[in-house]
């Protein structure tokens, strides 16, 4: 091993060692000594007592009146020297020494009042120290008994003023150290950067493959970016994924730094955002000036609307706008050959300051959308590659059935269904696991294992439950299972049925609508009086009033095609609630007169739920069709003691 390479390790380990945490405590720890140090008595008094003649200030105006005090150095100290007369060393016992009076009689014939320190005794028993009393009078008072007052030349009063000023440098300098510590800690961590080429690629993400396609150019730049500056062309410096959480937007971006073999520097919106002035911007331009060391490569910046929210009065503070403002020099400032592509990823795209997303920064908006029924497959597919799923597993079923999921939560159901696969002692993951993770992720709880309700309250809930299912089917909804178990998340049962896939008409809505209120009409078609209502459901009534508000408010399905959120409208209006209300009414209406069409199946599967607990779709259909329901009833039996929960 070389010696260059030698004390590269030996920088690497005391790096390692040297943390920024240890070396902000040994700072805060010098500091605290030092302010104990100066707060605690000094050890000099102890060290003048054993090596000078310390005498108290009391004693020293004893000599004074008796005129033994021949000579005092004044300084700016808390203490002071001085040399008694000859007559008292006598009367003390001590010797006179004959460079001691050869010392008195330079110091009585010498005309400056400044004297070299080294000439007057440095220590033992002829150094004579007292307390400074440092009044304004005293030296005049000195010199009116007639003593002799002397200073000590410039030269030791410069290395006092020296010693003085370093003792009261020595805090500032902790703490603007402190402070600049703190500052550089306010930079991105080592951690937070991925400065290596990402280990993925196109092929771990599924499906989005018309997403792959529009991302295809910035691979093409980062990999031959010579071709488009010999044509002229602009080089893109930025690119916006927007869409729901989950939809795999910061995987797609690292996707693309794999698949250039670039290294991928990924940070969040809000790294960059301090309460301390300037931090953010600095963060914004060390950064890029990392990045641009690096080029070609990718920044990637994660929910960018934390720092690039649009400017305006009800935005943050202007140390954000100032932040805003370095990023978007930054971009700025790319030249067409440094080879730097940022990409950004948001949920709010309305959001972001329009400066941001003008042509010249952020050429590009990307949609990372959910994904479709195709894509959902191919995404499950992938995700159960390292699962051992049972053979009656339909992953096509699977598919159809998960509409609005993202691609992490997918992932996530796969997960929970593995989990599950191994609390039950299962050695490969069944269709059962599949459920119960489907349904723990839709209803955000599971089955509880022994429900304790009323006879009164099961009945209750079973028509609420029927009421939900009849109106959905009957509306064209499939209705993959209904139950009447309590689940963990606190519902009293649940309902599932299958969305409709792409776009949603107003009739979709509102049949959206009657399928909540079922289970309140049906509530009051068993009920004596209305006093007899329950709040089961209140969950209902919610979903389907944000719908009827969407309907008037956002949609503009009622009665105009103006969005009321874009003309101001924060609080609703006397005529806007009227028209709710009108529109709820007329919605329930229709969804009772269905379960009173249907009031014979209603009672059925009412009550096949209250024996069963649950009915599938398969057995669902043989009810609303009439069939035989001894097959029906005695289908397997749902085994309530059944370890169906993790």
């Amino acid at each position: 091993m070389s010696r260059k390479e030698k004390w590269e390790k030996i920088k690497e380990k005391v790096k390692k060692r040297l943390t920024k945490r240890r070396i902000a405590f040994l700072i805060v720890l010098l500091f605290m000594v030092y302010i104990a140090a100066m707060l605690l008595p000094p050890r000099m008094d102890k060290e003048m007592r054993e090596n000078v003649s310390y005498m108290r200030y009391t004693q020293f105006e004893e000599l004074l009146e008796k005129g033994e005090i021949r000579f005092v150095f004044l300084n700016n100290g808390s203490n002071m020297q001085f040399l008694p007369s000859i007559s008292y060393l006598e009367e003390t016992g001590l010797e006179v020494t004959d460079e001691y009076a050869e010392l008195l009689q330079r110091l009585e014939e010498k005309k400056e009042t400044s004297v070299d320190a080294k000439i007057v005794p440095s220590k033992g028993p002829y150094k004579f120290i007292t307390e400074n009393p440092a009044y304004p009078e005293f030296r005049s008072e000195l010199l009116q008994r007639g003593i002799r007052v002397f200073t000590f030349n410039p030269t030791n009063q410069i290395v006092f003023f020296l010693l003085s000023t370093i003792q009261i440098m020595i805090p500032v300098l902790l703490i603007l150290g402190f402070l600049m510590f703190y500052q550089r800690s306010m930079d991105p961590k080592e951690n937070e950067i991925t400065t290596k080429v990402p280990d993925i690629n196109f092929d771990n993400i599924a499906g989005y493959s018309t997403l792959k396609k529009d991302s295809k150019y910035i691979l093409d730049f980062l990999k031959n970016p010579v071709k488009y500056q010999e044509i002229g062309a602009r080089l893109p410096n930025g690119v916006i994924f927007y869409g729901p959480p989950g939809t795999g937007k910061t995987l797609m971006a690292k996707a693309i730094a794999g698949e250039a073999k670039v290294p991928f520097f990924k940070v969040n919106g809000s790294d960059f955002v301090e309460l301390y002035v300037g931090l953010g911007a600095r963060r914004v331009r060390k950064l890029y000036k990392t990045a641009r060391k690096n080029a070609p490569c990718i920044v990637f910046i994660d929910e960018i609307d934390s720092v690039g929210g649009a400017r305006g009065q009800n935005r943050g503070t202007s140390e954000d706008d100032k932040t805003l403002t370095a990023l978007l020099n930054e971009l700025d400032g790319f030249a067409g050959n440094e080879g730097v592509i940022t990409i950004a990823a948001t949920n709010r795209l309305q959001d972001l300051d329009p400066a941001l997303k003008r042509p010249g920064r952020f050429d590009r908006q990307l949609a990372v959308p959910l994904p479709d029924k195709d894509e959902r497959l191919s995404i499950l597919s992938l995700y159960s590659r390292k699962k051992r799923l049972s053979e009656e597993v339909s992953l096509k079923k699977l598919s159809e059935k998960t509409l609005g999921f993202s691609p992490s939560e997918l992932e996530n159901l796969l997960n929970e269904a593995a989990i599950k696969a191994v609390t039950k002692g299962h050695e490969l993951v069944k269709q059962e696991d599949i459920d119960d993770a489907y349904l723990r992720i839709l209803i955000k709880g599971d089955k509880k294992d022994n429900p304790s309700d009323s006879e009164d309250q099961r009945k209750i809930v079973a028509y609420h439950e029927a009421g939900h299912a009849i109106v959905g089917h009957r509306l064209g909804s499939p209705i993959l299972e209904v139950s009447i178990l309590p689940t963990t998340s606190g519902a009293g049962g649940y309902t599932l049925n299958q969305p409709k896939e792409g776009l949603q008409s107003k009739a979709d809505m509102k049949n959206r609508v009657k399928m909540l209120y079922g289970g309140r009409a049906a509530e009051t078609l068993i009920a004596s009086s209305e006093d007899d209502i329950t709040t089961g459901a209140v969950g209902d009534i919610e979903q389907a009033t944000q719908i009827i508000s969407q309907i008037i408010k956002t949609w503009g399905m009622h009665d105009s095609v103006i969005n009321l959120d874009v003309l101001g409208m924060t609080r609703p209006s006397d005529d806007y609630i009227k028209d709710a209300k009108a529109l709820g009414e007329e919605l329930f209406r229709e969804t009772k007169s269905i379960l009173l069409r249907e009031r014979d199946i209603l009672d059925e599967l009412a009550q096949i739920l209250m024996e069963k607990s649950i009915v599938d779709a398969e057995h669902f259909i043989r009810i609303v069709n009439r069939e035989e329901d001894d097959e029906i009833l005695e289908s397997k039996d749902v085994d309530l003691n059944k370890d169906s929960t993790n």
